[in-house]
């Protein structure tokens, strides 16, 4: 763990934690030469190479991506005992932090959320090689002040071609597509259809996930006033089989601009 007052390369200086989780820690930084906040995220080093490799990905993944939907890298940091990515920082709330805030959310706004998560996970997915992002959830999911929105956190990025198994479930219970939690070697756009299907849910419904069976959610036990047509292509998402989801983020959108 990073202390505070603690600086880096001569540059970045911690100033206070913004969270983390079981191998890594985010802190937000300044940066002493240009003269503005960025985040720093810790990534601890593991006895288990293959940990380390998938970590280090992460960095070199998120440098290839288009800048407008996802995080700028700004540098890949070392220590003793862990790496280092120095990343943008992004102002705003996650759509996590909103539900909690304000409860069930209004169906307009979910749409458009989803009808623009369909635009960045198709660019992952399009991209070459193919990624996966196989982490969609709400608290990963930045609302910028003038309304835009942000993915951020690509630790579970997968690439297609990959076919090795991981020594990991990739992505958060409740929210993983049941590929990802049986540690299958074979994941695709399918799996990120899955979990933001579960999203767009959670954030109508005001439901945790993890508290329900989302492979066993039918039209009817959904919000009320949640358009039929959108329930619809909820549990067309969250199928447990990938066979009956949609194929592709391109065919949701389609779906999800008939709504209204």
């Amino acid at each position: 763990m990073l202390e505070t007052g603690t600086t880096l390369a001569q540059r970045y200086e911690i100033k206070k934690q913004l969270g983390g989780g079981a191998s890594s820690r985010v802190y937000l930084v300044y940066d002493r030469q240009d003269g503005r906040n960025r985040v720093l995220k810790e990534i601890e080093k593991s006895p288990d190479s293959r940990f380390c490799a998938f970590a280090r990905r992460e960095a070199e993944i998120v440098r290839r991506l288009k800048y407008p939907y996802f995080p700028e890298i700004f540098a890949m940091l070392e220590t003793g005992d862990a790496d280092c990515l120095v990343m943008e920082y992004l102002q705003g709330e996650t759509a996590g932090q909103r539900l909690r805030r304000l409860g069930a959310l209004p169906v307009e706004e979910v749409l458009r959320w989803g009808k623009d998560l369909c635009l960045m996970l198709s660019y992952l997915h399009g991209s070459v090689p193919s990624l996966v992002y196989c982490d969609m959830k709400p608290d990963n999911i930045m609302i910028q002040p003038e309304g835009n929105l942000r993915l951020i956190d690509f630790g579970a990025v997968q690439m297609c071609e990959d076919t090795q198994e991981f020594p990991f479930v990739l992505g958060t219970r409740g929210y993983a597509a049941p590929e990802q939690l049986e540690l299958s070697d074979v994941i695709d756009a399918r799996a990120d259809i899955y979990a933001l299907g579960v999203t767009m849910y959670e954030l109508l419904t005001g439901i945790n996930p993890c508290q329900v069976d989302v492979g066993a959610i039918t039209v009817h036990s959904m919000r009320r006033t949640m358009p039929r047509r959108l329930a619809r292509i909820i549990r067309k998402c969250t199928e447990r089989e990938r066979k009956k989801r949609y194929p592709s983020c391109e065919e949701l959108r389609g779906d999800l601009e008939k709504v209204f």
